[in-house]
């Protein structure tokens, strides 16, 4: 499916802020919105037609949760918005096979719910909730939720269409795509990426957004969610996925008792073959030095994609580098981190920081403002995580 969609606005902790701040705050997944309890279902069996208007008052954005999903062979289920723009289309048992859906996100407060067919012994649906969407996530001009942003300096990230023209990051671009997904009573973005590995369409992201199964079978990704131009504002052809099967994680807090926490990750799949359109990216056991350029390419606050290329703007830009390695952050495992001054936001959660030479994968970001002196955000090094993966991740040692 093929859908445009929009961001959130964000409230600026700069450096001066820093100082009278906690030093340290796990960026993290940012509500957008909640779940409420809804009812509505088919009769079962149902007829050759049937719709539902879903009408939550006031939502942004809603998504239908379905229980129960159980269409004959050749029957459909379609979600849509009123105006036909954006529809999307369920058969059998949904995506997980357990009859247990969230449709994807139809902008606005009501989606039309329609099923075709009649044709066997299809049982229907039954609607039991539905995701509020509180921010709008299709209108980046609203200022609508403000988040948690630690800006070190100037804020030097960059639309990543003014970079698309450099070979080695449009190509690791291409695998980053924006997350939303539902845990408990709230809906969240984070950030996530196509990573080589033994899984088809394996994604790499925090365990602090994505810890569960249940979550996961929640969660539509979308990729090419981005301005077309470099200062431009109208947003590329996107492409959406659900969530597959949860691989494996390590707790975002270390336990000396517990072998592998602290690294703050969840690998799983996503269904159908994104990485055929976009690409993966190669995670690296490789440790870079201090003082080597690096990129930040995030979806902050669920904006459309960004790159911390500069750490900071004016009349001479600085580079984005690693400024730290083999730390010590927060709950991370001893020894984990690499700490950078490039700027992120909450909703960065999960983005991959790369190599400027190569376009590798060295750390995944999960901190923000882990010092004031200077001014850093920090990832796990991808050393870590791909000793910790095994032969989950296919990582080169260069």
């Amino acid at each position: 499916m093929h859908r445009r969609a929009g961001s959130v606005s964000m409230a600026v902790l700069t450096l001066a802020a820093l100082a009278a701040a906690p030093v340290l705050a796990q960026e993290g997944r940012i509500k957008v919105g909640d779940v409420r309890p809804y009812a509505a279902e088919t009769p079962h069996p149902y007829p050759k037609t049937w719709t539902d208007r879903v009408f939550s008052p006031g939502a942004e954005f809603v998504r239908v949760h379905f229980t129960g999903l159980h269409l004959g062979d050749g029957d459909s289920l379609t979600v849509s918005s009123p105006d036909g723009s954006q529809v999307w289309t369920y058969t059998g048992k949904g995506p997980h096979g357990n009859g247990d859906v969230w449709s994807f996100a139809i902008d606005g407060d009501t989606a039309i719910v329609q099923l075709q067919g009649g044709r066997g012994n299809g049982w229907g649906y039954r609607i039991t909730e539905v995701g509020h969407g509180l921010v709008d996530i299709t209108d980046k001009k609203k200022q609508d939720s403000p988040v948690l942003e630690v800006v070190c300096g100037t804020d030097g990230r960059e639309n990543i269409a003014c970079h698309t023209n450099e070979a080695v990051i449009d190509a690791a671009q291409k695998a980053v795509g924006r997350m939303l997904f539902v845990d408990g009573a709230f809906q969240y973005v984070c950030t996530g990426s196509l990573v080589r590995g033994s899984n088809a369409s394996t994604m790499l992201s925090n365990y602090h957004c994505i810890s569960k199964q249940s979550v996961l079978n929640t969660l539509q990704v979308k990729f090419n969610y981005q301005t077309t131009t470099c200062g431009g504002s109208t947003i590329g052809t996107t492409t959406d996925y659900a969530g597959g099967t949860l691989l494996k994680t390590s707790s975002d807090r270390y336990a000396k008792r517990t072998a592998g926490s602290g690294l703050d990750y969840s690998l799983f799949t996503l269904l159908g073959n994104p990485e055929g359109t976009w690409g993966e990216l190669i995670p690296t056991t490789r440790t870079y030095a201090t003082g080597t350029p690096m990129n930040f390419i995030q979806h902050p606050g669920g904006n459309p994609k960004k790159i911390g290329y500069w750490e900071d703007t004016g009349m001479t830009p600085v580079r984005c580098k690693i400024d730290t390695i083999n730390a010590t952050y927060g709950t991370a495992a001893p020894n984990s981190q690499t700490g950078y001054g490039c700027d992120s936001e909450g909703g960065s959660s999960g983005s991959p920081i790369t190599a400027a030479t190569d376009g590798k994968a060295i750390a995944l970001h999960h901190y923000g403002g882990v010092s004031s002196a200077p001014c850093l955000n920090s990832a796990t090094m991808m050393s870590k995580v791909c000793a910790n993966a095994g032969t989950l991740l296919t990582c080169d040692s260069n």
